[in-house]
């Protein structure tokens, strides 16, 4: 069933996934308008700067890089470290061009400017890298004050704090709202993928197991595979004599013994009503048969508290065909265990 447990890692990751496009492009942008500062360098010496250039268009360098790495590198823990360096070196690189500038005084400006993109990074990132991030900036400005000496450094820190602390707010909220999409969102993929009844799979994890090109199954299954059908005998009759509500303990209480028979890489798989099929990973007709008479007797001789209860058992191989026809003939085999009296295992 599903359950509200969350993983911090996994949480994480999402968020960076969730965001990571737009930060792309942020960064982009970021970078590329920090060139265009060149044009107030110009006018702040009233000709053409050829001290700040190389400081202005030099971030193209980190900028292809960070567009590579992007690419080949999708965990959070590397690529959020990864944006706020690109972002704190456009940071360097106006403190940089700054050394040249004859007046810097506008440099608050700047700054303030440069909050904009940590803002918008930290859409991707966890709170406490926003955070980290933020003081960094804060301590750029004051060793920056060591060399560049502004001559408003007091108006710098009263503006840059509260934008700060403003900031580091939003993205505490903005993480707090983002949880609650995180866990719309797994209970939603949850629900499509898993029978809301038996907390076994639904017929929907087919979409993660068969190539939609081929409509085989995908190379990790295996070459061959054991597909198993099976259905409660005479279901009908005992939901009329005991009711949904104990046929529905029954349903269960057989999902629970099918989970015992299969291993960790085979799919269980409520088919509907009271029809289950089993896919069985690189198994062999010998194997799947085991498995198949196995959950078939392990039926036979549960009790449940409420009425003798069988299954009626189709095996088929799976040699690479059509997904679809492997479970056609399952469940013709299926059939035919049923027409030889019920309670019995038939191969296709």
């Amino acid at each position: 069933m599903f359950t509200q447990e969350i993983s911090t890692e996994e949480f994480y990751q999402s968020k960076y996934d969730y965001y990571k496009k737009f930060t792309f492009y942020v960064i982009i942008a970021g970078c590329l308008a920090s060139i265009t500062y060149f044009v107030s360098d110009c006018q702040l010496f009233g000709r053409f700067a050829i001290e700040t250039l190389l400081p202005r268009t030099i971030i193209l360098i980190p900028l292809l890089a960070f567009m590579y790495i992007y690419k080949k590198v999708t965990n959070y823990r590397i690529m959020v470290p990864i944006c706020y360096l690109v972002i704190h070196l456009v940071m360097w690189n106006t403190i940089w061009a700054i050394v040249y500038l004859p007046d810097k005084t506008h440099a608050s400006e700047g700054f303030i400017i440069m909050q904009l993109l940590f803002f918008a990074v930290g859409f991707c990132a966890p709170f406490h890298y926003a955070l980290i991030a933020h003081c960094i900036l804060i301590a750029n400005i004051l060793v920056s004050h060591l060399f560049n000496h502004y001559t408003n450094l007091d108006m710098m820190i009263s503006l840059g704090l509260p934008c700060v602390v403003g900031i580091c707010s939003a993205h505490y909220f903005m993480q707090k709202l983002y949880m609650d999409h995180y866990q719309a969102t797994r209970k939603l993929e949850y629900l499509s993928r898993y029978d809301s009844l038996t907390g076994v799979y639904s017929r929907n994890i087919l979409d993660r197991i068969v190539q939609k090109n081929t409509k085989q199954f995908i190379p990790s299954m295996g070459s061959t595979c054991g597909v198993i059908m099976f259905d409660i005998d005479n279901f009908k009759k005992i939901k009329d004599t005991y009711g949904h509500t104990i046929s529905d303990v029954i349903i269960k209480n057989i999902t629970n013994i099918a989970s015992l028979v299969i291993e960790p890489n085979d799919y269980l798989i409520r088919w509907g009503g009271e029809e289950f099929v089993i896919i069985l990973s690189s198994s062999t007709e010998k194997q799947t048969w085991k498995k198949a008479e196995a959950l078939r007797h392990a039926v036979e001789q549960s009790t449940n508290s409420i009425c003798p209860v069988t299954v009626s058992v189709g095996v088929a191989m799976y040699d690479g065909e059509d997904y679809e026809v492997i479970l056609d003939r399952a469940d013709k085999a299926l059939y035919m265990a049923k027409e030889n009296g019920h309670n019995c295992v038939h191969l296709y």
